[in-house]
């Protein structure tokens, strides 16, 4: 576990290294071998100090060549800063996190895989949903019919009053129940109380 520790703050100071010589892609090859090493280890302060560390590197190397994925880094890296008490690695969070904030959001392009796989595929969308539930085939309002039969049907509808019998407000029958079951219908003789 230690060894796992210490190679990936190997990777992340070759990945600064890189960085700072503008090799972009091979720092964030680095920053990566770093993550895989600190995933595998069991939390513990150092392990979450680096994986700020990591993480807000990443951010900081890939805002402008990524923002949708700088952004995902500068979330977990100022998660795991806020977790460490590090007081560098907070400040150097807060720092990154107030900046950010000044600027305007990233509206992921849409089309052609341009969603980044965010979006719900169409048959995931009505999974456990029939027709007969008043959902037409593709989207989520109900069906052209005007009717959502959701709890339509007097057997589905909720009961009320089914609390009371079992909390003794309404079981007025020295105890006995009057025969209901489940503290169906409490004070009400076991109607449903419609």
């Amino acid at each position: 576990m230690r060894e796992l520790l210490y190679n990936a703050a190997k990777h992340f100071k070759r990945g600064k290294a890189l960085g700072e010589r503008g090799d972009s892609r091979g720092a964030m090859v680095a920053f990566e071998d770093a993550l895989k090493d600190l995933h595998a280890v069991k939390p513990q302060r150092m392990r979450d100090v680096l994986l700020a560390q990591v993480y807000l590197s990443r951010y900081q190397l890939g805002r402008e060549a990524d923002p949708l994925r700088a952004d995902s880094d500068l979330r977990l890296g100022y998660s795991y800063a806020r977790t460490t008490f590090e007081p560098t690695v907070r400040q150097l969070a807060e720092g990154l996190w107030q900046e950010r904030m000044l600027r305007p959001s990233v509206v992921p392009p849409r089309g052609q895989g341009g969603d980044g796989g965010r979006r719900r595929p169409q048959a995931s969308q009505n999974a456990g949903r029939s027709e007969g539930q008043g959902f037409s085939q593709g989207d989520d309002r109900p069906s052209a019919r005007g009717e959502d039969r959701r709890g339509a049907e007097p057997d589905q509808r909720p009961r009320r009053g089914n609390r009371r019998g079992r909390r003794g407000g309404g079981n007025q029958g020295g105890g006995q129940g009057g025969g209901q079951t489940g503290g169906q219908g409490g004070g009400q003789g076991g109607a449903h109380g419609a």
